[in-house]
């Protein structure tokens, strides 16, 4: 992306898209997602590691808000505003959870409205994305692409709210000329018509549901829970671990919640290359919980608080 930024032309050489964002290794706009979810934590780690000598709070800070300043400056010039704002989230996630984050966090709140300023003189086309755009498409949401979109998807739930309509519905039944109706915005009489008709939801809340019904979508949500709880609590476990292993832990807690934080437009749930590096994640995250269960269950033999890891057989 810092290639592209100053060179105007990435490795392969893509320029930027047509509305001033950056492609990163892609030819669209698809690579500030992923590096928000992975920088969240890589940033946290590395920030611990640079500060872990450190014995006074404020030079700790500081080091921590410059390991983070970097990805918040490169999602800036991106321009896409939803990164970026689930980036920011993330970390005030992980402020609450880790205090001594609490003062860099507050210092990304301050920075980023002032490099977004700057961003309107480097590159006035993705300023126009990440601001003015964004401006009017929530000044009118229900008529803008993204409100038209997620009035289809409601339009397809209503017709289907039990069974869905199977894996990938929207792309296959947003088409079809039944489900062309008003719908909840009534903006129209066709919903915008088939120029409505994308790959997914741009919603992994709204895509479970279109695929398998309310039924579905809530026990998505209370899977997207668990993750979080079980994230969450080997985040706020900080007894015997090192300052990196602690900012590692709660960087992976952040980068879940901003991946599925359900109001935010998304990429589909298995969509790759995010799905795989938000899965890989998640993965990291898991392990170290279960290795807690491990560490912390009564003894040897028992099975820690009823969780079974993949070495473990049940009881007969």
């Amino acid at each position: 992306m810092l290639l592209q930024a100053v060179t105007g032309h990435n490795l392969f050489g893509n320029p930027r898209f047509g509305d001033g964002t950056l492609t990163g290794p892609y030819d669209k706009p698809r690579v500030s997602a992923p590096f928000a979810v992975m920088g969240l934590p890589v940033a946290l780690f590395v920030g611990a590691i640079l500060g872990q000598g450190m014995t006074r709070s404020w030079p700790k800070a500081l080091v921590m808000g410059g390991a983070l300043l970097p990805v918040l400056g490169l999602l800036v010039l991106a321009g896409q505003r939803m990164s970026l704002a689930t980036f920011l989230l993330g970390t005030t996630v992980c402020a609450l959870v880790l205090p001594s984050l609490r003062r860099p966090a507050l210092a990304l709140l301050i920075a980023s409205p002032v490099l977004i300023g700057l961003l309107a003189f480097m590159s006035p086309d993705a300023f126009g994305h990440l601001v003015t755009k964004t401006h009017i498409q929530l000044a009118h949401f229900a008529g803008s692409p993204y409100g038209q979109i997620y009035n289809r998807a409601v339009v397809l739930i209503q017709a289907h709210p039990v069974m869905g309509l199977g894996d990938d519905a929207f792309r296959y039944y947003c088409r079809v000329k039944i489900y062309l109706k008003p719908g909840l915005a009534d903006l129209q009489p066709d919903g915008g018509g088939v120029s409505v008709c994308v790959q997914h939801t741009h919603n992994h809340v709204l895509e479970a549901a279109t695929n398998s019904g309310l039924p579905g979508a809530a026990l998505f949500v209370v899977m997207i829970g668990g993750w979080w709880v079980a994230l969450g609590r080997a985040a706020k476990r900080q007894v015997c671990l090192s300052d990196p292993d602690i900012a590692w832990r709660v960087g992976l807690f952040g980068a879940a919640v901003l991946h599925e934080w359900p109001l935010s437009s998304q990429s589909a749930f298995l969509n790759m290359p995010l799905g795989g590096i938000a899965f890989l994640l998640l993965g990291a995250g898991l392990a170290e919980a279960v290795r807690d269960l491990r560490v912390y269950r009564p003894d040897g033999a028992a099975i820690a608080r009823g969780a079974l890891t993949l070495s473990q057989r049940p009881r007969e």
